[in-house]
């Protein structure tokens, strides 16, 4: 009887504090969502998913395996576009000075072999629906030589794909990566 009565403790102890608890990803989205200055960002989900989509395409169009959506990785690439939306810049680099392999790997938990980074910004546009506005991203990135060298890196294994917005100004962020070991 006192050991089942352990049991339950430590299994109710587990399970209250796996609820009290949030991975670092939702405290950094949640996060945001707190911040006073940053009221009226969205992420974009449906462009989000099509631009993942249409990634694939072009790879497999160029026989290249398709890459995984990894969300920590979507979680990076979020933050990236809510750091140039709110802190108004455009750039690979942060005004930390950080790049973004820096980036990455500080806020990536697992150990990365390579890594990359693709953004793409709109400022005064008028809404379009999503699948036209995935369409016009991927397509700007294939046009850009270093861009298109990203999609196409057959050393990439893993993305994640962060869309956010904020009145009429939008910025999309593509992170590559390959988790060590695969």
């Amino acid at each position: 009887m006192q050991r089942i009565s352990r049991v339950w403790w430590i299994s109710a102890l587990v399970v209250t504090v796996l609820f009290i608890m949030q991975p670092a990803s939702a405290q950094r989205i949640k996060r945001y969502r707190e911040r006073p200055e940053t009221q009226g960002i969205e992420f974009l989900v449906e462009v989000e998913k099509g631009v993942f989509k249409l990634t694939n395409e072009m790879r497999r169009k160029n026989a290249l395996p398709p890459l995984t959506d990894e969300r920590l990785l979507r979680d990076i690439a979020r933050d990236h576009s809510v750091d140039m939306l709110m802190k108004k810049f455009f750039s690979h680099v942060n005004p930390d000075g950080k790049s973004p392999h820096e980036r990455i790997i500080s806020e990536y938990p697992y150990a990365l072999t390579a890594t990359g980074e693709n953004i793409w910004g709109a400022d005064g546009s008028e809404p379009l629906d999503t699948g036209r506005l995935a369409r016009i991203i991927v397509d700007t990135w294939m046009s850009s030589p270093g861009h298109r060298q990203n999609i196409l890196n057959s050393n990439f294994t893993d993305i994640g794909v962060g869309v956010a917005a904020v009145g009429k100004q939008i910025r999309a962020t593509q992170v590559f990566a390959r988790i060590k070991n695969q």
